[in-house]
C-alpha cells in the first residue's frame, strides 16, 4: 500500500464487526464488558495481590474491583446477574464500593462463607449512615473533622464524580 492510498474501509468495518461479535460472545452489558476474565488476563500484566483490607480494593478499576470483591468475599467469580446488578448500581451511583462490599459480606452466602475483609463492617455502617437525610451530612462532616481513613469517609460524591468523568475507565 502506498503512503497516499486510502485504507480499505470494508476490511476495517469487517474487523470491527468481528470484534463486536467476539465481545458479544463473551457477554456484554450495554457498552460495558461483563465481568468474566481468564486467569491469564490480568490488568497491567501484573498478578493481582490478595486484598488484606477493604482499603486495598477501593483504588482498583471498576471491572477489576467487582471481580476481586467477589473473589475475596464470596470466594468465587461473579455470576452474570449479580455482576451486572452491582456493575449497574455502581455506574449509576446508586451504591458506593463500600456499600457493595458490605452487601456481599452480609448476604446469606457471605455469612455462610464467613470470610470478611477487615474494615468492611464499620465502613459499611458509616456508608449506610451517610445516606440518612440530615444525619448523613452531619456524620460525613464529623468523619472529615476526625480525619477518619478514606474508606470510612463519605465516598458517594467522589465516586459519582469519577464515574461521570470516565475515571473508572482509566487503568
Amino acid at each position: 500500500m502506498s503512503p497516499h492510498a486510502s485504507p480499505d474501509i470494508d476490511a476495517i468495518l469487517d474487523a470491527i464487526r468481528a470484534e463486536a461479535r467476539a465481545r458479544a460472545a463473551r457477554g456484554r452489558i450495554g457498552s460495558y464488558d461483563v465481568l468474566v476474565r481468564a486467569e491469564a488476563d490480568v490488568p497491567h500484566g501484573l498478578a493481582q495481590p490478595e486484598a488484606m483490607h477493604v482499603a486495598d480494593l477501593l483504588a482498583l478499576p471498576l471491572d477489576v474491583f467487582l471481580l476481586t470483591a467477589y473473589r475475596c468475599v464470596l470466594g468465587r467469580e461473579p455470576d452474570t446477574a449479580g455482576g451486572a446488578h452491582y456493575q449497574r448500581a455502581l455506574l449509576r451511583g446508586q451504591l458506593t464500593r463500600i456499600e457493595m462490599l458490605g452487601r456481599l459480606s452480609l448476604s446469606a452466602e457471605g455469612r455462610r462463607r464467613g470470610r470478611r475483609l477487615p474494615g468492611v463492617l464499620p465502613a459499611f455502617l458509616l456508608a449506610t449512615l451517610y445516606r440518612v437525610p440530615v444525619a448523613g451530612p452531619v456524620a460525613a462532616l464529623v468523619a472529615r473533622l476526625l480525619r477518619l481513613p478514606a474508606h470510612c469517609q463519605d465516598r458517594s460524591i467522589l465516586e459519582a464524580t469519577a464515574l461521570g468523568a470516565g475515571g473508572w475507565m482509566k487503568r
